[in-house]
């Protein structure tokens, strides 16, 4: 008699959906920041979240209000179809783009992030599952066929769980996938004070505002930085948006280097 192959159960995301405790996900960040990898964290979170039905500090079922609100209106219109979600999670802030007629390739570091959003996109019927290039891959290692390679990247609330020691390759990253012409879409939290963001424990740990410099560094212009009054906050949300330049140099992989514009 023939055993049936066990399916692994994904929990749906609403509000509903308890979160994972604390006290489960935060020993896992510590284990892996001592070893020296700082995202390794990742997956046995997602694995720990499936497993007991619950959901990640940063999963809210729905894509992010600002894409929606971006893609209606954006601030300059990528050259292309190709977009790239970076941190892509469970997949919430696909199902927009798909809407708005990219062309998505969705990247995640934990196959079961990217097990879990094949499965919702499945169950939602709507294409996606079929539509999307799913991928599973480290954004500090991006493969040669994601670099230069999207008219659009969108990052939304990845790099602010990442460690200080990281982020600026993350952020290299982020841009050396935007192809010339194309358009980085940057969604992140901003520390108003330096004295609160070094009380922080994190993760996440919201980033300084200097630290969005790395995108330039990386051959991107700024073309807006949007956020809401900070009212005496100690952290802001942002929505920046980045524009890699017509007339930037070749891809480099193998030497390392990011374009540099001509």
């Amino acid at each position: 008699m023939r055993r049936r192959r066990s399916r692994t159960r994904f929990p749906a995301i609403t509000p509903a959906t308890p979160p994972l405790p604390e006290e489960v996900w935060r020993p896992l960040v510590d284990e892996q920041l001592e070893a020296g990898s700082p995202s390794g964290w990742f997956e046995p979170a997602y694995q720990a979240a499936s497993a007991r039905g619950a959901r990640l500090p940063w999963q809210e079922g729905a894509p992010h209000p600002w894409l929606a609100d971006w893609l209606a209106a954006p601030v300059h219109t990528p050259p292309g179809a190709r977009a790239l979600v970076v941190g892509c999670g469970v997949g919430d802030d696909v199902a927009p783009l798909l809407a708005s007629g990219y062309h998505v390739t969705a990247l995640d570091i934990a196959p079961t992030a990217i097990a879990w959003a094949r499965r919702r996109a499945a169950h939602r019927g709507d294409g996606s599952h079929d539509a999307v290039a799913w991928h599973t891959g480290d954004l500090l290692t991006l493969g040669a066929q994601l670099l230069g390679a999207f008219d659009l990247v969108v990052e939304i609330h990845t790099v602010p769980w990442l460690p200080g020691v990281v982020r600026d390759a993350a952020m290299a990253a982020i841009g050396g996938a935007v192809a010339p012409g194309g358009v980085a879409l940057v969604i992140t939290e901003l520390a108003t004070s330096e004295a609160d963001r070094s009380r922080r424990p994190g993760p996440p740990w919201p980033q300084a505002p200097s630290e969005l410099a790395a995108y330039r560094a990386g051959g991107l212009v700024r073309l807006a930085l949007e956020h809401p009054p900070a009212q005496d906050q100690a952290t802001m949300e942002v929505r920046a948006t980045w524009q890699r330049p017509q007339g930037t140099g070749p891809v480099d992989p193998a030497a390392g280097r990011l374009p540099t514009v001509g």
